[in-house]
């Protein structure tokens, strides 16, 4: 037997309370352990002590006084007024009733409490949901600021829709027409207003040709880049991350 195993045998050790295979094992383990010997001496030095100890005398009328204070409760009893069938009703529901009144309205005022927080949230989506408009492009019409806004409106909260007659809108359109120099890349963040206006915050990762970034740049000042904040239903000013790419289109079908 290990330690841990002996260890919780030991009082039923010395209380003689063992069957005899577990109390052979616990002999054998005792044989080689000094550490559980020593237990067992402090167990068995406890045990001495405490049957040493004078057992507790009552007092002399204890009997007499508990007695006194049974009669003297049932008189208190019989002489209190027989409660009337509305209290007796209300003993009888209390701890029957008493809890699931207490969970219910607990229940209901977590419901309100949960609804008033989430109410904005089915505000919006409602609202989104009925704004939103069958969006088909056209080849033959120009694609609006209001109905490209309305065609994302499920994100444009936090993504804000790119003006699509706006001259950013046509330098990115132009980095799909086919170039004979390497594709090319960047990411800037850039600061929208509420009027859909937009600059440059920041360059996370300049381009290899500058003068990239210097278009960027003269389209932002040049028109407004995104479309009004009333269209996208987002902030009046929002930080927003741009990533532009610059490809080589080799064909000329494309």
């Amino acid at each position: 037997m290990l330690c841990e195993e002996t260890k919780q045998s030991l009082s039923l050790y010395i209380d003689d309370a063992l069957s005899l295979p577990a109390r052979v094992a616990v002999d054998e383990h005792l044989h080689k352990c000094p550490v559980c010997r020593a237990e067992v001496t402090a167990l068995r030095s406890i045990a001495r002590g405490l049957a040493m100890l004078p057992r507790p005398v009552p007092p002399v009328d204890l009997s007499n006084a508990i007695s006194d204070a049974l009669m003297i409760e049932a008189a208190a009893r019989r002489q209190s007024p027989k409660p009337s069938w509305a209290i007796r009703l209300a003993h009888w529901l209390e701890p029957r009733v008493m809890p699931y009144t207490v969970g219910s309205f607990a229940s209901v005022l977590l419901f309100a409490a949960m609804f008033a927080g989430l109410r904005p949230h089915f505000i919006a989506l409602r609202e989104a949901s009925s704004s939103k408009v069958a969006f088909v492009p056209s080849i033959y019409e120009p694609v609006t600021p209001a109905l490209f806004a309305a065609s994302r409106a499920p994100f444009a909260e936090e993504s804000p829709s790119l003006n699509p007659t706006g001259a950013l809108a046509a330098l990115t359109r132009s980095y799909s027409h086919p170039h004979t120099e390497d594709g090319d890349d960047m990411v800037v963040v850039a600061t929208v207003f509420s009027n859909g206006a937009a600059s440059l915050s920041g360059v996370v990762q300049p381009p290899r040709d500058r003068r990239m970034l210097t278009e960027f740049e003269i389209a932002l000042r040049q028109s407004a880049a995104f479309v009004p904040a009333s269209m996208d239903r987002r902030p009046d000013t929002m930080r927003v991350v741009f990533a532009v790419q610059k490809v080589d289109v080799r064909d000329r079908n494309f």
